[in-house]
């Protein structure tokens, strides 16, 4: 009698091999997504790094630091227009051609740049309209500012390019929208300032020791830690800041005023005012982020952030990236770091920072022992 050999797999035996299929996928998956993770956090170092590189070649070309943001005489088509540090050195990212299409509009010799919130979808005014070629020259995503980690934010009305890496303002919040020497002497701990072009020799700490940039999120919900913003906060202290962060409905969110959501932290890439292009070191990474007022032209309390597990990331001043953990030391949040008023004083410049190891890589004068960043 000839032996009949059976041709195929039972149900059964399918049914198993799918399982131990899907058993493999669900262990393999999360390993897949940290890879990846991994590899946008490198290329977000990699971004930062260049940037920061950038601007000591700038430093080194004009023998002076960029300034935060400018002010008069503006180069914009209204004066009062506050431009960042990323219009100026775009030259030393490779893009040269965009920096002489916009310098071939910007006063005097121009008609003027077109305000920083002119975007593809929201305001435009007439010197975008006069341009015909603002897709290319206003309206452009630089991948060397934009960290892949972060999400984009949904409103992109008034966010003509995006920004993911701020000028490190230092361990100060007290009128740093202001110019260096407007009521009083307004000059900040950090390296950038609005009309201020430092030398290298003002870094006293030392360029190793003092932040230069620092990534900070910005497509999280109005109400997020990561990309929310909490308004009105009328103290000087990162504990009223800290006092805004509550458990609503289950979740950590901002509560009271919070950012519009056409004003993402992470829009305006052209636009040099601290809530956009600005980062303090009072409150440690991925803390909350506070304005004075009810828009984004006040005084900005903006931690580091990032979407990276545990922390984010930092350019010193010597040009090396380093992941700061949100857990490093942010000494006293009720100090106040700088005192002043509307009538010029008195303000404390030097002396050691109130705000532990983090506020002392902020502050370029701080005159503090050298500390670990990776704290």
């Amino acid at each position: 009698m000839r032996k009949r050999f059976r041709v195929g797999f039972t149900l059964v035996e399918l049914l198993v091999v799918i399982a131990i299929i899907g058993i493999l996928v669900g262990l393999l998956l999360p390993a897949v997504q940290a890879a990846r993770e991994a590899a946008r956090r490198m290329s977000c170092g990699n971004n930062l790094k260049q940037l920061g590189l950038a601007i000591l070649n700038y430093e080194s070309a004009h023998r002076r630091l960029p300034s935060g943001y400018k002010g008069f005489p503006g180069i914009g088509r209204d004066n009062e227009q506050d431009y960042a540090y990323t219009i100026p050195i775009l030259p030393f990212i490779e893009q040269g051609p965009l920096y002489q299409n916009m310098m071939a509009l910007a006063r005097p010799s121009g008609i003027g740049l077109p305000r920083p919130w002119a975007g593809t979808g929201g305001y435009h005014d007439a010197a975008q309209e006069a341009w015909g070629r603002a897709q290319r020259n206003w309206t452009v995503d630089i991948p060397a500012f934009i960290c892949p980690s972060d999400p984009p934010p949904p409103d992109r009305g008034e966010s003509p390019s995006l920004l993911n890496y701020k000028a490190s303002m230092g361990d100060t919040f007290f009128q740093n929208h202001f110019p260096a020497r407007e009521w009083g002497p307004r000059d900040n701990r950090g390296i950038f300032h609005l009309n201020r072009y430092l030398a290298m020799g003002a870094i006293t700490d030392g360029t190793s020791n003092t932040v230069l940039l620092a990534e900070v999120a910005g497509g999280g919900g109005p109400r997020d830690l990561l990309g929310g913003v909490a308004q009105g906060i009328f103290a000087w202290t990162p504990a009223a800041c800290l006092a805004r962060v509550a458990n609503i409905n289950g979740r950590t969110q901002l509560s009271g005023n919070v950012r519009q959501v056409f004003r993402p932290v992470s829009g305006r890439a052209w636009d040099g005012r601290p809530y956009f292009s600005g980062v303090t070191t009072m409150l440690p990474p991925n803390g909350p982020h506070c304005n004075w007022g009810d828009g984004d032209w006040n005084e900005s309390m903006v931690p580091a952030s990032s979407f990276h597990t545990g922390g984010a990331q930092a350019c010193m001043s010597d040009g090396s990236v380093h992941f700061v953990s949100q857990s490093i030391d942010t000494g006293n949040p009720n100090a106040v770091q700088q005192q002043g008023n509307w009538d010029g004083g008195p303000e404390i410049f030097s002396g050691p920072s109130a705000y532990g190891v983090w506020g002392a890589l902020g502050s370029r004068l701080g005159g503090e022992a050298a500390a670990s960043i990776t704290q």
